[in-house]
């Protein structure tokens, strides 16, 4: 009996030194290299777990679970260990196989998303110095790796002073949320997620397909957001994109194939089917994001057809007098490059343009750069809005406020409610954007929107016309933008109706303003000239 104890034990040692011995064959890694190659890394981790269980020394093993850290959210600090134990075995460089390299890279690439610049900055040098130059595709990724640790150490340096607030669970969930637009006012906020919505479930990522939701300001805060409904949301991928001053009218993106903007308008509180632009802003290839200047005239999108700079890259295109959207044009490079553009956004003079770029001076992935149009209307060479605005991350969806105050802004930050959140970000009273939204809106003596009056501003002190405004057609509703600390007397001209005027003030605003939101004027009611 005892003897027979003693042969089971030896047997099970044996089992167990000849299981720590051996290493996994080359079948039992297919399954996962299939599940990571269809982007299902939270599963790839699982079997990999499974089989670290039975093979706890496995180098690749260790490579393959690293990689797949690194593209889990929240996990990309615990890819660091798993990835220094594979190039502990590796080593730099092998003719044999890319293990080496790749356990390099991707420990390079941990190091860089856990802000560790300098590190993946050796690392990536190291790796440039060491690999033979003929193998030029890795040379090309390891140049734009070297160029990210550059640009985030030097950015770092300078750091923006800004404050970021996460916008809450009424807004964010544990899924992406982004995209975000805003209305003049600032009390109409829409946003796409992969929450729940009208569509199943993923079965690989477990995530839905991307619906449209709005909240709206009331009482100092965001209402629970709620899916816009069917009528814009299908059972594919719709996002939002641009949305007029008024809330009125949106630009949409919906994933039906190539990927095509559609424009929907807002009726009764109630947004009607989305229709698809025409030629030549949608083509036969994507057009994935686009942004409204604020008459609604202008368009800035995001294409991958061919005669480009490379890749992605931004378009511009203006309304003829019929209507119809005139020639499209291809922003110059000092915008554009060989790498993708994404989320363009027009300022509210159409003198600026923001947007996202894996170019420039980006400190990794895409950054958020912003460029201005000198006297000649050219636009100038794009600058990096700066760290830690910028992350080593993928940072897009950079919605300024009217008055540059304020910007709403989608990213993936540490303390948020998971995955990508939106976030607003607030400058100090120091920083220059010290300009006021002010918002009212005319009725004739009949209740009619007085859509033909035309309003004049002009500085009290100086009697310099400062900018003229139109009501909204349908709502009546004006917008300004106006410098803070100023005295104005504003002027409404209407044919056929009495001309009013009026003083209006504009106080400078606090250190941080970020709950006021527009300054709204008593509405106004334009009466007849026989009167």
């Amino acid at each position: 009996m005892i003897r027979n104890l003693l042969i089971l034990l030896f047997c099970c040692f044996f089992i167990i030194a000849e299981a720590s011995r051996k290493k996994p064959r080359k079948k039992d890694f297919v399954p996962i290299e299939n599940l990571m190659q269809a982007d299902d890394y939270l599963k790839a981790s699982e079997l990999i777990d499974k089989l670290q269980k039975k093979y706890p020394e496995d180098s690749y093993l260790y490579l393959l679970e690293g990689i797949c850290l690194l593209n889990i959210d929240g996990k990309t600090k615990e890819a660091i260990q798993p990835l220094l134990l594979a190039q502990e075995h590796y080593g730099l460089y092998s003719k044999k196989n890319n293990n080496a390299i790749e356990a390099n890279y991707y420990l390079g690439l941990a190091y860089h998303l856990n802000y560790q610049f300098e590190d993946a900055l050796d690392l990536f040098t190291q790796l440039q110095d060491t690999i033979p130059a003929k193998r030029e595709s890795i040379h090309q990724q390891l140049k734009q790796q070297i160029d990210y640790c550059e640009n985030a150490i030097s950015l770092k340096q300078d750091p923006v002073d800004f404050r970021i607030t996460n916008l809450g669970q009424a807004i964010n969930s544990e899924y992406d949320e982004h995209s975000p637009i805003i209305s003049g006012d600032e009390n109409l906020l829409m946003f796409t997620s992969n929450k729940q919505g009208h569509s199943k479930q993923g079965k690989s990522t477990l995530l839905y397909p991307e619906d449209i939701y709005s909240s709206k300001w009331r009482d100092g805060a965001w209402l629970p957001a709620t899916n816009v409904g069917n009528s814009i949301n299908t059972s594919g991928y719709d996002a939002t994109c641009s949305l007029s001053s008024d809330g009125k009218t949106m630009i949409l993106y919906r994933n039906n194939g190539n990927g095509d903007l559609y424009i929907s308008k807002l009726s009764n509180d109630k947004w009607g089917k989305p229709v698809k632009l025409p030629k030549p802003i949608n083509s036969p290839h994507e057009e994935s994001h686009a942004g409204l200047s604020i008459d609604g005239n202008s368009i800035v999108f995001t294409s991958d057809r061919p005669g480009g700079v490379g890749n992605k890259d931004i378009y511009m295109a203006h309304k003829l007098p019929n209507g119809d959207w005139g020639k499209v044009t291809l922003l110059n490079e000092k915008v554009n490059t060989p790498f993708n553009e994404e989320s363009p956004f027009l300022s509210h003079d159409g003198q600026t343009i923001f947007f996202a770029s894996e170019g420039h001076n980006s400190m990794g992935g895409f950054d958020i750069f912003m460029s201005e149009k000198d006297i000649n209307g050219q636009w100038q060479e794009a600058i990096n809005i700066g760290y830690p605005i910028n992350t080593p991350g993928d940072d897009l969806f950079y919605i300024p406020t009217f008055d540059g105050q304020r910007v709403y802004f989608a990213s993936e930050r540490n303390g948020g409610y998971g995955r990508s959140d939106i976030y607003i970000i607030e400058f100090p009273e120091s920083d220059e954007r010290s300009l006021a939204v002010v918002s009212g809106f005319l009725f004739t003596e009949s209740g009619l929107t007085s859509d033909s009056s035309t309003i004049s501003i002009i500085n009290k002190v100086s009697g310099e016309l400062v900018g003229t405004y139109k009501p909204q057609t349908h709502s009546g509703k004006y917008t300004m933008i106006l410098s803070t600390g100023v005295q104005y007397i504003m002027t409404i001209e209407t044919p056929g109706k009495v001309s009013i005027s009026k003083e209006v003030i504009i106080p400078y605003r606090a250190n941080y303003k970020s709950k006021t939101r527009a300054s709204y004027l008593d509405p106004m009611v334009i009466k007849n000239e026989s009167d």
